[in-house]
């Protein structure tokens, strides 16, 4: 707990259009995504144990974020981001191993491993929250929030992002604003959804696909199909019975 002077604190979740906030809107309860607008509540130590907006915890949303939703997720929030991240896995896992590729030392095994074991070492801040939240960013935890949503990756309904579909499934769509520091650490049900498809396909498999791509990259000259079918033969993205335990 971090005291009892509580503050009320009102911040968007993330720099987006109108769309966008019409469309989490109307998804929220299909897809459990939160709205765009977050609004955190400060409370007393026994209640929330937060203060100036800053949440604590101990599930794992505690370690991922600096400032929660209005209300602490639930079991079933856990199950719909779960869900949520089984439709996107494939997209995830493709969009992952494409930025670590364009990031590493060198092709080679260990280049790609150390990439996908996302070992960082932080400086501390003195504040208790940021600190927690930077000693737990590592591996996935690391990924969703430096690859995907601090490069503005953030989830659509698929018929607004690919023209061969019609359906209102979510699909990961890149929008060009990326958001801000406040945006990129508060608590969003979607961002959850991206967390988990990255722990069940980059993380759970990282050594199958660190010794994969090394191997194919030597015989390959198209990186995109060699990423794509390692995702799909070694991460298992697609896979139905693919989930966690």
């Amino acid at each position: 707990h971090f005291g009892s002077r509580a503050k009320f604190l009102v911040g968007k979740g993330t720099q987006c259009t109108r769309q966008m906030h019409q469309w989490f809107s109307r998804l929220s309860f299909r897809f459990g995504l939160a709205a765009s607008a977050v609004l955190l509540v400060g409370a007393s130590d026994e209640e929330a144990g937060q203060t100036r907006g800053l949440a604590g915890g101990v599930t794992g949303e505690y370690f991922r974020y600096k400032h929660l939703f209005h209300k602490q997720p639930t079991e079933q929030d856990r199950e719909q981001a779960l869900e949520i991240a089984a439709k996107i896995r494939c997209q995830v896992c493709i969009t992952l191993l494409s930025s670590f590729v364009q990031k590493a030392k060198s092709l080679s095994e260990d280049d790609l491993a150390d990439l996908l074991e996302g070992h960082s070492e932080y400086a501390k801040t003195g504040e208790p929250v940021t600190d927690q939240m930077l000693s737990h960013k590592k591996g996935c935890n690391k990924h969703f929030k430096d690859e995907l949503i601090a490069e503005g990756y953030t989830l659509r309904m698929c018929k607004e992002v690919d023209p061969s579909r019609n359906d209102s499934e979510p699909c990961l769509f890149h929008n060009e604003d990326k958001p801000g520091p406040m945006a990129i650490d508060s608590y969003e049900l979607w961002k959850e959804a991206l967390f988990h498809a990255c722990e069940q396909t980059v993380s759970r498999h990282s050594d199958a696909l660190a010794e994969h791509l090394a191997s194919s990259f030597r015989k390959a000259t198209n990186h995109s199909d060699v990423i794509r079918n390692a995702c799909n033969s070694h991460a298992r993205c697609a896979s139905v019975s693919h989930r966690p335990p």
